[in-house]
């Protein structure tokens, strides 16, 4: 605690002794107990406003001490001058038990020295009747007394104040460790990467840091004293639960699970509930600590999905080599059969040969996973690329009944690639949208530019659509929802898109339809 506050409330409580004295001075003299004392009264009245005038502008405090004293001992002074009662000498030593609250040696030893002067003066002058009584022997055990007493005050004073010091010192480093822990405690709440928000009781926000505003979207203007949904509806069972176990005096320790921010968005977090107890241990408020992991948990499936590709990439180099040295084999032989003109198995030998075939198109998607492919890579148009494919579609796309519509710009939009891989990836992604209408229906293509310098090739189709389960999945190899499927089209579309570097976007919804779009990087003078 600073010096010059000790000495603010040393005044502020000399100050009411003082309004006291002058109050209980004022009530006697209207009861009309005492005479002629109402300019005493009008006099202590004005000093005490005017050093409260003083305290109020903060004037130094040191001088308002010191007009003080001077007040008390003139207050004392005149009260003898005023009226002719001996017992009113008595009040100097009064004055210095008083002053004595200031454990100050100087102030007290002035006081001292004051006072016995103006003792001795109102003995000889004022009080005469006084020395017909006593004699010099009794006047200088009087005076003696008197200074008996001072001195008592002064030590007593001095005393205290080295005690006060003491304890001033210790108040001091203890307020100064108090103020640093709590300086580090705001620095940490404030500079904290993770979210931290503090509940009371009734689940109303008590305080929230900046990385909360930033994580969940809620400023703390809106936060402070309200409730705010954090939680998904779905969750809210498990939640008030939780809550429960906490308002217990249990905790919650870097579990994981969903939370939602303010616009409705859903995160993965992983999330610390600890209950926040007094000095009696009860719980009085709830600290949540949370932490995005939603980079966390993709980068998870990207791993669990390279290794995924490099388990199906090894396999499938040792079974393409496995199956096609037999498949050879019964290739050659039923190639021999078929030759025969007048054999009864002609059916079955085409059909032997057609699965061949089907089986040699799987080996040969098989393999891209095994090893990279080269690349010729040029620029071309895509434009040019998408109508191609539509040639080779329109047929099939007459014969089932399906319309096909275009929006195609006339403007040229050059990329730079493999433009058979893309073709690859355009005809897997029409065959999905024709398997998903069967008959009768809609096929949209659509090439637009999209922001920062990509363009964006959509495939839409008003077929049965996927649902949310089959959107996660569509790209783990052999995942696959048709009954003919191999489950390695939509996986190394994704591959061959991702080493253009573009991605792919997916919407859809059960009985509504399906929309891919690919995104890729378009040349500057497209």
């Amino acid at each position: 605690m600073k010096h010059s506050t000790i000495l603010r409330k040393k005044n502020r409580f000399v100050l009411l002794i003082l309004v006291a004295a002058t109050i209980f001075h004022t009530l006697i003299n209207l009861l009309g107990l005492i005479d002629d004392g109402q300019l005493l009264t009008l006099s202590s009245i004005l000093f005490c406003i005017c050093i409260g005038i003083l305290t109020y502008f903060k004037i130094d405090e040191r001088l308002i001490c010191i007009l003080l004293a001077i007040g008390l001992n003139s207050f004392v002074v005149l009260i003898n001058l005023y009226f002719n009662y001996t017992h009113h000498l008595v009040l100097f030593i009064l004055l210095l038990f008083i002053l004595a609250i200031y454990h100050s040696f100087w102030l007290n030893f002035a006081m001292m020295s004051i006072s016995l002067i103006e003792f001795y003066f109102l003995l000889k002058f004022h009080y005469e009747p006084f020395s017909k009584f006593y004699n010099s022997t009794d006047m200088t055990i009087f005076f003696l007394i008197f200074i008996f007493l001072a001195v008592i005050g002064i030590i007593q004073s001095n005393y205290l104040n080295y005690r006060w010091k003491k304890v001033e010192q210790v108040a001091e480093e203890k307020q100064q460790e108090l103020l640093s822990k709590e300086g580090y405690l705001h620095l940490f709440f404030e500079n904290a990467k993770d979210s931290i928000a503090v509940f009371d009781l009734e689940g109303r926000v008590v305080a929230v840091n900046p990385a909360f505003e930033k994580l969940y979207g809620w400023r703390k203007e809106e936060c402070i004293g309200n409730e705010i949904p954090l939680v998904p509806p779905e969750n809210l069972a498990y939640a008030n639960e939780r809550l429960r176990h906490l308002l217990n005096g249990e905790s919650f320790h870097l579990f994981e699970t969903k939370d939602m921010k303010k616009d409705g968005t859903y995160f993965d977090a992983q999330v610390t509930l600890s209950p926040i107890l007094d000095d009696e241990g009860k719980v009085i408020a709830t600290s949540v600590i949370t932490r995005d992991i939603s980079y966390k948990k993709e980068a998870e499936q990207m791993r669990i999905q390279s290794e995924k590709l490099k388990v199906a990439g090894e396999i499938a180099a040792g079974v393409a080599h496995e199956i096609r040295n037999p498949l050879t084999v019964i290739s050659g032989f039923v190639q021999m059969m078929n030759n025969e003109q007048n054999s009864p198995y002609t059916y079955y030998t085409n059909l032997i040969n057609a699965e061949i075939d089907r089986i040699n198109l799987i080996i040969s998607e098989f393999l891209v996973l095994s090893k990279p492919h080269s690349k010729q890579v040029r620029d071309f148009d895509v434009k040019h690329v998408v109508s191609d494919i539509l040639l080779l579609f329109k047929p099939e796309l007459q014969m089932k009944n399906i319309c096909l519509l275009e929006d195609i710009p006339d403007n040229n939009i050059v990329l730079r690639g493999d433009s058979n891989q893309i073709k690859q990836v355009l005809i897997n992604l029409i065959k999905n949208a024709i398997e998903a209408i069967e008959t009768d229906g809609t096929i949209t293509i659509s090439i637009k530019e999209a922001e920062e310098g990509y363009c964006a090739i959509r495939v839409a189709d008003n077929g049965q659509g996927m649902s949310e389960e089959v959107i996660q999945h569509i790209f783990e190899p052999f995942y696959t929802t048709k009954d003919a499927g191999t489950g390695l089209g939509m996986m190394i579309s994704e591959k061959i898109i991702q080493e253009h570097k573009g991605w792919i976007e997916i919407n859809s919804s059960v009985g509504e339809g399906t929309e891919i779009s690919i995104f890729l990087e378009m040349l500057s003078e497209s």
